[in-house]
């Protein structure tokens, strides 16, 4: 159980992460639109991880 809760908050503190890189991204004059497009996939696939193991606790 204390595994699944650690992998919990690491996803958590991942998405955190991503959302302020993605930010960062988008903030400049010249945007990356292929980075911040990489960059927002990744962070669905956290999200999806995140709710597959809130499921399993």
């Amino acid at each position: 159980m204390e595994y699944i809760y650690n992998t919990i908050e690491s996803l958590k503190l991942k998405n955190i992460r991503l959302d302020s890189v993605v930010k960062k991204e988008e903030s400049y004059i010249w945007k990356n639109m292929i980075r911040i497009e990489q960059l927002k996939k990744e962070k669905l696939r956290k999200k999806d991880a995140l709710l597959r193991k809130n499921l399993q606790a």
